[in-house]
């Protein structure tokens, strides 16, 4: 069951979706910031989902104990508003579920089904407890918050893409090299765009944004006027 629509309709949702590398966490970061919103990023969540099942040495097929992980993320998962950090329980895994066999592992798991429905109402509960959130995902307009006023996907083109992923990696203190990360990128806008449960792809009323060649600034002042458009906000200062 999807939350009350008149919940939803009163709720300050902006949804910003879309695949790897395409700036959508930054700029959402950005975009909550300025709104003084929380920032949520559900793409963690499977990805915290993911270390567990690595640290388990379990597959994407060895669904026998999900219900006991989804269980334990829906009470110790917390990620702080203002740094986007992400922790289980006190343990802070913002580092390593952004590593390459982590995030392989939660794109395979984000197919199945019985995964999906168990982490959707963690999701939502992240969100509804708060007045006012700027979500990123894959599925967020589509799936978990349909009714969201304001529904943006953001892409940009995969060699650009591979890039911010390599320097994010560096970063990180994780090594790897562009030719890795463009074949791990064609991989997965395949398979996101092509599974059968919550298919990668734009909101019917998305409002399409490509930010190859725009700082993530700029895509994020796009957004803050759409919000004001939308009158979400009512002072033209908090663009």
């Amino acid at each position: 069951m999807y939350p009350d629509h008149d919940l939803l309709e009163k709720l300050k949702v902006i949804t910003i979706d879309g695949p790897a590398g395409s700036g959508k966490s930054t700029v959402a970061k950005i975009v909550a910031t300025k709104l003084g919103w929380i920032y949520v990023t559900t793409g963690a969540i499977y990805r915290s989902l993911a270390l567990l099942f690595h640290e388990a040495n379990l597959k994407e097929k060895d669904l026998g104990n999900i219900e006991r992980f989804t269980s334990f993320i829906n009470e110790r998962y917390r990620q702080e508003s203002s740094s986007g950090k992400v922790f289980l329980g006190e343990r802070e895994v913002s580092h390593e579920i952004k590593a390459p066999h982590v995030s392989e592992l939660a794109s395979l798991l984000a197919q199945e089904d019985s995964v999906r429905k168990r982490l959707l109402p963690i999701q939502r509960k992240v969100v509804l407890n708060n007045n006012g959130a700027v979500v990123d995902g894959r599925d967020m307009g589509t799936v978990v918050f349909p009714d969201a006023p304001l529904k943006i996907f953001l892409t940009a083109s995969p060699e650009e893409r591979a890039e911010r992923r390599l320097k994010e990696l560096h970063l990180n203190g994780m090594k790897t090299n562009i030719n890795e990360l463009m074949k791990e990128i064609n991989e997965r806008d395949l398979r996101d765009t092509n599974r059968r449960i919550a298919p990668l792809k734009p909101a019917h009323d998305a409002i399409l944004l490509d930010s190859t060649k725009s700082t993530q600034e700029e895509i994020a002042k796009i957004i803050l006027k759409y919000a004001l458009q939308k009158e979400m906000i009512i002072k033209k200062s908090e663009i």
